[in-house]
């Protein structure tokens, strides 16, 4: 699971740049025999899994040896969506390995955990004209020019490209 507050509006988080998840993992033996060397890791890549290596009995549940953060980055926010899965590996008493793909909503599936980024786009931009008083009479006079400067902004929250000023 994770930390982070949902927009009821919009149905996204309005994690920003920097901005930090935190993540923490249920862990459950769902087998008949005892595991241990029992280890979460990421498979994303960016999140660095603290806690154990812990032993679970059967039926056993972990609810807080394990924790995570990770830190949003501008190619989240570009994406729409930060999705992370962990994978948990213990062993058996006769040393085989077992391992299971985290879900979202439980321990039978293996669905990500997504959390949506509300992405704001926006752009602004200003114009602005230098008179250019060619014989120094301090009038405009045909054949003078106007030296325009555009500063082209972006105010919103994801990556633009392609920015093209048209002045017709």
């Amino acid at each position: 699971t994770s930390d982070v507050e949902v927009d009821p509006t919009t149905g996204c988080s309005t994690l920003e740049v920097g901005d930090v998840i935190n993540y923490s993992f249920s862990v459950k033996n769902t087998g008949n025999v005892t595991l241990t060397d029992v280890m979460v890791s990421d498979l994303v890549g960016g999140v660095t899994v603290s806690g154990g290596p812990i032993t679970l009995a059967p039926g056993e549940e972990d609810t807080t040896t394990f924790t995570a953060s990770y830190t949003i980055i501008q190619a989240d926010i570009d994406n729409g969506t930060f999705t992370n899965s962990a994978e948990v590996v213990g062993t058996t008493p006769a040393g085989a390995e077992v391992t299971d793909i985290s879900n979202n909503d439980g321990y039978v599936g293996d669905n990500p955990t997504v959390i949506e980024l509300c992405q704001n786009p926006a752009i602004a931009i200003v114009k602005t004209g230098i008179f250019n008083d060619e014989n120094g009479d301090d009038c405009s006079d045909v054949d003078e020019t106007i030296t325009y400067t555009f500063t082209v902004t972006n105010q919103g929250n994801v990556s633009l490209s392609n920015i093209i000023v048209d002045d017709p």
